[in-house]
């Protein structure tokens, strides 16, 4: 028969198949316009009650609501906002963005941006919430003065488990808020800090790297930044920042981001007319401006291929035209007809609306019609933002934004006070400036031969290094200048961080333990920090010996195979590390901060983090439909961006050349071993780990702040 007990190995890889799918389910479930209704508090109908919910079992994101309530929602900025931004303002537009039904990767042929960045704050969202669940048990303290090698990975890791451990179970944060009041060297504090540093700089470099480079969307997405950049006037943010009077300043600064000025808004002030649109303030403006200019070259894809000879014809066209502007049920519909009948998602719409017109239909024709389908969505997409957030009334944009604002008057008028506030906004221009430039592709030595030259990681570590002092700067001038919010982040933090404690979370005092419950915490309290789930090892047992015992035996054999594949995943993650410390010690010009000529051709095009392996774990499940009329959908890992009707290829070239995304990722995805199915354990505990976590929810929301 099958243990009913699982070694600290098996309860990790539990843990993290658990949480890493519950998390993507809960993101994923956004799509639903109802979804919002049944996130619970703060995001339930009760602005005339105190005492929120505490029933964590009726919401059906128990892990996305642990989040906000144990950290977000305790800002000492953010537990002041009123009720009505995250029940009336933010929940409208969460819905209205559902109403609207945003495109699906599966029908645009390729994966979107929209999933890219969906799976990115999803593995970071469980990473977190995987600590707050699992927690940091305590341990012997190292010597904070002691040697840490910032030129080996072993260093790096060790400098960054002690700071996070002092952080949790020591003074760490004491002295570091002490230290950045007395000084403008955050890194002085000690080598643990100074080598801690480093091994952030890395993961940040990485993510960045990351987004903007290896992901699909990653030019595009730089690109759109670089546009909305290019628009903020910051030198007239600056010119009103230099108004002495703080409240003048700050009226000012409302009336020229969220002022309206349109007959809409004059009949509506007027009562002759209700809701009708009052024109944009400057955020939407910037929107609409920037979303429209991205539209407009898909535009011209359309056209191009509405004019093309020997193509799809109009009857063709017309028939996706009418598609688009069906119901959400009708798009379910012919999708998951698509992947039953294995052809794609363009055959299903035409049959749909004319068998007739998939008769004596060309290959040729087809692709042409998933590049029209793809582009007149891309269309739609940005359309339906512009209209969710600059011309929907109520406005519920402006509405979020003002209470926002009115939320951090008091802090920004403290800063006022006391500081120059136009010194940091340079400070993030030039920081943005950086990053831009950066993330451009470099030019080869011959150019006219050669492709463009991605950048690399160690670009980012360059980036972050000789901008880092900027942080700390502002760091010292908030510490030191401004007491008040300087002990309310103190207080903020001193508190959130105990539920990171293993001793702390997440078994509830209240309830009887049973003798299997105890015995699994006595087994676990020692030796679970490093390779267990931490303080959840009872919970996760106590459902694992609920299983028969079959399906115990299929569980084990999931758990062993995930459980290799993190060692794996751990180990690449080490290795790359050690890698890039490696060319970043020979790059890194420390007098310029900027990388050397002999390196600015070559660098690594991955980094460290097994979050980003299972980012990319997520991007690779994603179901795309089949590139040719029939055939069975495809997954993420089999679509490569070339194929995508994206602005890179056909409709914008970049001046300096671009590179190829996929190609970078499908040589680097050749060192990552492939995930195991682990579908038994998802369908087996899925259900019991979720009412766990809804229950660790609700206890913290018995403690949770309300805003008035």
């Amino acid at each position: 028969m099958p243990s009913k007990t699982l070694t600290s190995t098996q309860l990790r890889a539990l843990f993290d198949i658990l949480t890493h799918y519950e998390t993507y389910r809960e993101v994923v479930s956004f799509r639903d316009p109802a979804a919002i209704s049944k996130y619970g508090y703060p995001f339930d109908k009760e602005p005339d009650k105190d005492v929120p919910q505490v029933d964590g079992a009726e919401t059906s994101f128990p892990l996305l609501q642990l989040l906000l309530t144990s950290i977000i929602l305790p800002v000492p900025v953010v537990r002041v906002i009123p009720r009505d931004f995250w029940n009336v303002h933010l929940q409208g537009i969460m819905a209205r963005f559902a109403q609207v039904e945003l495109s699906e990767s599966y029908d645009k042929s390729g994966l979107g941006t929209r999933k890219t960045l969906a799976t990115a704050a999803s593995v970071i969202h469980e990473s977190i919430t995987r600590g707050i669940l699992g927690g940091v048990s305590e341990r012997g303290r190292r010597g904070f003065q002691e040697y840490y090698d910032a030129t080996t990975a072993e260093g790096v890791i060790a400098a960054w488990d002690d700071a996070i451990h002092e952080l949790t179970h020591g003074n760490l944060i004491d002295e570091l808020f002490d230290h950045v009041t007395a000084s403008t060297n955050f890194e002085d504090h000690s080598p643990a800090v100074k080598t801690a540093v480093d091994y952030a700089i890395v993961h940040i470099a990485t993510l960045l790297h990351q987004v903007l480079v290896v992901s699909p969307k990653g030019q595009y997405m730089r690109r759109l930044l670089e546009s909305t950049h290019k628009v903020i006037p910051y030198s007239v943010v600056g010119q009103t920042l230099r108004v002495g009077n703080a409240a003048t300043m700050m009226s000012a600064m409302l009336r020229l981001l969220l002022g309206k000025v349109s007959i809409g808004g004059f009949t509506n002030w007027m009562g002759i007319t209700q809701n009708a649109a009052d024109g944009s303030n400057l955020l939407q403006k910037i929107i609409s401006v920037v979303l429209d200019w991205d539209a407009g070259d898909f535009r011209k894809a359309v056209e191009k291929i509405k004019k093309s000879k020997n193509g799809a014809s109009n009857d063709h066209l017309a028939a996706l035209d009418d598609h688009l502007q069906a119901t959400r049920d009708q798009h379910d519909l012919i999708r998951a007809q698509s992947i039953k009948q294995q052809e794609s998602i363009v055959v299903s719409i035409l049959k749909s609306r004319d068998p007739a017109l998939t008769k004596d239909f060309t290959e040729a024709q087809h692709t042409q019609c998933l590049e029209y389908y793809a582009a007149k969505l891309a269309v739609r997409d940005r359309e339906k933002i512009i209209e969710v957030l600059c011309q929907s009334s109520p406005d519920y944009f402006t509405s979020m934004i003002k209470e926002g604002m009115t939320a951090i008057d008091p802090l920004i008028r403290n800063i006022h006070a006391n500081m120059d506030l136009r010194r940091y906004l340079g400070d993030a221009q030039k920081f943005l400036d950086d990053l831009i430039q950066t993330s451009k592709p470099k030019e080869a030595e011959n150019p006219k031969k050669d492709a463009a030259i991605p950048p690399s990681v160690e670009d980012y570590v360059a980036l972050l290094r000789r901008n880092r002092q900027l942080l700390f700067d502002w760091l010292h001038d908030i510490a030191k200048d401004c007491p008040d919010i300087r002990d309310d982040f103190r207080g903020w933090a001193k508190e959130t961080i105990k539920i990171f404690r293993a001793d702390t979370t997440p078994e509830d005092p209240s309830k009887e333990k049973d003798e299997h419950t105890v015995r699994s915490d006595k087994t676990h309290r020692d030796d679970t920090s490093a390779s267990g789930a931490g303080a959840i090892s009872g919970n996760l047992e106590s459902i694992f010996s609920d299983l028969s015992p079959d399906t115990r035996e299929a569980v084990l054999t999931a758990l062993d195979a995930h459980a290799e594949y993190l060692a794996s995943l751990d180990a690449l993650s080490k290795m790359r590390m050690q890698q890039i410390l490696n060319r970043s010690e020979k790059a890194f010009d420390q007098s310029t901060g900027k990388a050397s000529s002999s390196n600015s051709e070559s660098g690594s095009m991955s980094g460290p983090g097994t979050y980003l392996l299972r980012w990319q774990s997520l991007l690779d499940e994603a179901l795309i439909t089949t590139a040719t009329m029939s055939g069975p959908p495809r997954r993420g890992k089999e679509v490569a961006e070339v194929k995508t009707w994206d602005k890179k290829e056909k409709i914008t070239v970049e001046p300096k050349g671009s590179w190829d995304s996929d190609a970078i990722a499908t040589m680097e995805a050749r060192s990552v071993p492939e995930a195991p199915d682990v579908g038994v354990v998802t369908e087996a505990l899925g259900k019991p780990f979720k009412d766990i976590v809804a229950d660790v929810s609700s206890r913290g929301i018995r403690n949770s702040p309300v805003g008035p």
